[in-house]
């Protein structure tokens, strides 16, 4: 597919963002606990970032259907750069302040940023093209995400923390003059004569309404998968440990590379040649990843692993695209606020499957924990996947679709 000019800036901008944050990601939590000297804090630190992304995504629908999206994302970039080189200047005594700070702006910004980035997708493509696009932004998040853990120990270990969080803060501001080139970005708002006309309904109730029972059930599998996702994001640390004490570091460097290669190979084979990214897909994508990290846990020879790790990256990029897409394909004055619910329920799914999987990880094994997470979110897959595949005269009612319109 050949993108046009202003999908490409997206996209680039997309790229820089999620290289920052996954560059942060790593350098904040291990500035945390550097500063502070306690886990607590460190754990802390990213409970107010979830939180704050959480609490921000009802928000974010509502800023996106009244404001540009365009100024709301490149406001987001330039605070979270500005929130970065505070902490580099602050002073030592008042760094703990300013980084609770940071993590509500980082936190309530990445989630602003994704919904107006994602709900907006629509607006740039035409519709037989949305999911070559979406594939397009996934394969952009898995190679910043690769290259933002790959470099952020390097940095950290050779510049230091501040050098880390400077070209952090560039990289925010790299996106937002990337979002300048994007050029008229039409905002989701309901004109005015028509807001005025009728009365005003609340935005989770009005994100709601009219929208296929289909996509509400997707929404609560990609909830549960979060907090499967959250096990074994939190037992890997763990289970690297275990596996190989003499270099639990390289070993999860393995495991995590070998996911964004998955995810990125199956999103560059989407981009040039789509695949159905129809709801059964997404529910049979997300069984696949589902069981594949499990077996991922049960201790494999490493390239076995290898093997199995590169399988549920790319059941995870495929379960995203067709997920993504078919979100964006609702009603548009409901997509935007529908994408702020979506992104509300994967923050919370994400934040307590992660403070669940810490607990339980205290008394059971990695792979005992990371199978019943992950096995709540393969129960969910299996449900809804079974609703799909009843004959259509058995499916609960749902209502009809409207048409959405192609971008001039």
């Amino acid at each position: 597919m050949r993108t046009t000019r202003p999908v490409r800036f997206a996209i680039a901008a997309h790229a820089c963002s999620t290289w920052g944050s996954f560059l942060n990601m790593v350098a904040l939590g291990l500035f945390t606990l550097d500063l502070t000297g306690s886990t607590v804090q460190t754990g802390l630190f990213m409970a107010v970032r979830l939180t704050a992304g959480f609490l921000m995504g009802p928000m974010a629908g509502v800023l996106v259907a009244r404001y540009p999206r365009r100024s709301l994302m490149i406001t987001a970039d330039l605070l979270s750069a500005a929130a970065l080189v505070l902490l580099v200047v602050a002073p030592a005594g008042a760094q703990p302040v300013v980084l609770y700070g940071l993590a509500v702006v980082v936190g309530a910004g990445q989630t602003l940023w994704g919904v107006a980035l994602r709900s907006g997708m629509p607006e740039l493509v035409r519709p037989e093209r949305l999911a070559r696009a979406n594939a397009h932004l996934v394969a952009a998040r898995s190679t910043a995400m690769l290259l933002g853990f790959g470099t952020s120990g390097l940095v950290v270990t050779l510049l230091g923390y501040h050098t880390a969080f400077l070209l952090d803060a560039a990289s925010y501001v790299l996106s937002a003059l990337l979002l300048t080139r994007v050029g008229a970005w039409r905002s989701a708002a309901v004109p005015h004569s028509r807001a005025t006309d009728r009365p005003r309904r609340p935005a989770l109730r009005h994100a709601l309404s009219g929208v296929a029972p289909v996509v509400l059930a997707m929404v609560a599998v990609r909830t549960l998968d979060a907090f499967g996702s959250a096990s074994h994001n939190v037992g890997l640390p763990v289970y690297a440990t275990l596996t190989r004490p003499d270099a639990p570091a390289s070993f999860a460097a393995v495991f995590t590379a070998a996911w964004a290669v998955g995810s990125l190979s199956v999103s560059r084979l989407l981009a040039r040649r789509p695949a159905p990214t129809s709801p059964a897909a997404f529910g049979f994508a997300t069984c696949a990843m589902s069981v594949l990290f499990v077996l991922a846990f049960t201790g494999p020879a490493m390239w076995l692993l290898v093997v199995v790790v590169v399988a549920a990256g790319m059941a995870d990029g495929y379960a995203e695209i067709s997920y993504t897409t078919r979100l964006q394909n609702v009603e548009p004055s409901r997509r935007a606020h529908l994408f702020g619910l979506a992104g509300a329920c994967q923050n919370a799914g994400f934040g307590i499957g992660m403070i669940i999987s810490a607990f339980a990880l205290e008394h059971l094994a990695p792979f005992a924990v990371i199978a019943a997470a992950h096995g709540l979110a393969l129960a969910a897959a299996a449900a809804f996947l079974a609703t799909r595949l009843r004959p259509p005269d058995r499916r609960p009612h749902r209502p009809v679709a409207q048409k959405v319109e192609a971008a001039p």
